[in-house]
């Protein structure tokens, strides 16, 4: 199973390494192909000091939890979207968040389901016929029916 993931999902593991989205991401029994657009290390970056806040870490190990969770996904260059899923996700995301865009094209383009936090995202996404889209929850029973 592909699975696109948001920035939304990577900031809560990065603030809380111990909670159920971190383990969901980073538990080897969950056998799923991660991926994530070039987009979202900027996020993680820009985010950075709130990371740091909440998660209660020095900067230095923040940056060891970076790494360790990056490893974990595949990184898409924006590039390789075709246009074709650009101009779909542009309709899908226009009236919600322009930053989720790439992975919602990232999605199309693979085939894949969309992982979010953000349930605004994933109830406007719905409404515009776009189902291949999870929270954690979802992404859980989804594992456990497989």
């Amino acid at each position: 199973m592909k699975v696109v993931i948001d920035t939304s999902v990577i900031m809560s593991a990065l603030m809380s390494s111990q909670g159920r989205v971190a383990d969901v991401l980073m538990n080897p029994m969950n056998d799923f192909e991660k991926y994530s657009c070039y987009f979202m290390q900027v996020e993680i970056f820009k985010h950075k000091q709130r990371i740091l806040r909440y998660s209660k870490l020095e900067e230095s190990e923040l940056l060891e939890v970076v790494y360790l969770t990056l490893k974990k996904l595949s990184l898409v260059n924006e590039n390789q979207i075709s246009s074709e899923n650009w101009q779909i996700a542009d309709e899908l995301t226009k009236d919600v968040d322009s930053k989720d865009i790439a992975f919602v094209a990232l999605s199309l383009q693979l085939d894949a389901i969309l992982w979010t936090l953000d349930r605004k995202l994933q109830e406007h996404l719905i409404s515009k016929g776009f189902t291949n889209v999870v929270n954690t929850y979802e992404l859980e029973q989804l594992f456990h029916s497989r």
